[in-house]
């Protein structure tokens, strides 16, 4: 199988199992181009992230065209075709082609005519236009009309347009500094966050411990709970565990830091991807709803609540087709049970960090509400009611809010 024909294949199947099987992007790409060249793998995630982004705007586009219904697996590569030909500056003739090959090669040679025709009239003709309005607004950033508007209601045109622009864009690798490496690009404000250009060269770093890949709204929330060595810490909602190893950094291994999870394969997983840094940390598994632990004793406690994800957009584009308006709230009212179960554990002058990876009001500044909560110290950010939030067009990371609640 030729080169190009061999990644349009293999993204049109990693596209089928993330649209329709809801497999996760971000694992599924990088597990599913592991056998592939450097510079393949790099294509193929091109390839996905554009059909995933665009897909509303590239399913319209094709039924503009095709005049015949359409099986899954030709549909799939008709979406990488289209995606490839409207939102990548690769050259559309080749595009054309390796779809054409693709599909034979996936065991549909008699749509091969059909794939070329329709290709072909995308590169001649482009898409139909966009309407007027919010529903042509929302196709233009890919995102369901309801998103749009909440977005706009909540922050204004310009800052939810800036949000979903800088959410459309590949997310940078973000790395936080254990034993003074010091790779990349510093992160201003944000201490031991580095932005890294080739992640490749650090491999023998992260393999020892001495870098922990992690976004820098990841780090911001440790450095916001703050945890001094000797406190006792509570860590809810924990799994994958990349907040737990950052807060025992910042205890310096001393006191007592327990991990909370809910999903035991998970909670599992954390504890020996820890263990394999020499990091030994007890995990319980349990709701953060009704954590099973003692109350009015920890020093500290994080809170990293499950959310919508809206604020990760940039390395899970498909969140934006599998969540719908009523969402948001839903996830407000399970947070806000966490976060009153969180806030029974604090002992008195205790401090507690929410965070969620996401921008909605309902899970941010609508769950902190009456809590007293307020804004972390010397971290950038948009700063709102009760805290602040990061986000791509803010301060270049994933989305994220931080809100800090004391006794």
């Amino acid at each position: 199988m030729k080169r190009g024909v061999e990644a349009r294949v293999v993204a049109a199947t990693l596209l089928e199992r993330i649209i329709e099987e809801g497999a996760y992007s971000n694992v599924l790409i990088r597990t599913g181009t592991r056998d592939l060249e450097h510079r393949d793998a790099v294509f193929v995630q091109r390839l996905v992230y554009a059909a995933i982004r665009h897909l509303t705007r590239i399913d319209r586009t094709i039924a503009r065209y095709a005049h015949r219904t359409i099986e899954e697996d030709v549909r799939n590569v008709l979406r990488i075709g289209v995606g490839e030909i409207l939102f990548t500056d690769g050259d559309d003739y080749a595009a054309v082609d390796s779809a054409v090959e693709a599909v034979r090669a996936l065991g549909s040679p008699r749509a091969a005519g059909f794939v070329n025709g329709l290709l072909r009239n995308v590169v001649r003709n482009g898409e139909p236009e966009l309407p007027a309005g919010t529903e042509g607004e929302a196709l233009r950033f890919g995102v369901p009309p309801w998103m749009f508007e909440s977005l706009v209601d909540a922050y204004g045109t310009e800052a939810a347009t800036a949000f979903l622009d800088a959410s459309n864009q590949p997310a940078k690798v973000g790395v936080r500094d254990r034993r003074g490496v010091q790779p990349g690009t510093a992160v201003e404000g944000i201490a031991g966050a580095f932005i890294v250009d080739d992640i490749g060269r650090y491999r023998s770093e992260i393999a020892d411990g001495a870098l922990a890949v992690s976004d820098p709204s990841s780090i911001a929330v440790g450095l916001a709970l703050a945890p001094r060595p000797g406190d006792r810490v509570a860590d809810l909602a924990a799994a994958p565990g990349g907040k737990t190893l950052h807060l025992w950094d910042l205890m310096e291994g001393e006191g007592m830091l327990v991990a909370v999870d809910r999903h035991e394969r998970r909670a599992a997983t954390a504890a020996r991807r820890l263990h394999r840094m020499g990091v030994d940390v007890p995990w319980i598994v349990g709701d953060a709803a009704d954590p099973p632990l003692r109350p009015g004793t920890f020093d500290r406690v994080l809170l990293d609540a499950p959310c919508t994800g809206l604020g990760t957009l940039r390395r899970r584009p498909e969140i934006r087709h599998r969540i719908g308006p009523e969402n948001p709230a839903e996830a407000g009212r399970m947070q806000r049970r966490m976060l009153d179960a969180a806030t029974a554990l604090l002992r008195p002058g205790g401090r507690l960090v929410y965070s969620v990876c996401t921008i909605t009001p309902d899970e941010t500044t609508r769950v902190v509400d009456g809590t007293g909560s307020r804004p972390p110290d010397e971290l950038p950010g948009l700063e709102l009611d009760g805290g602040i939030l990061l986000a791509p067009h803010l301060t270049g990371s994933d989305g994220m809010f931080i809100a800090v609640i004391e006794r």
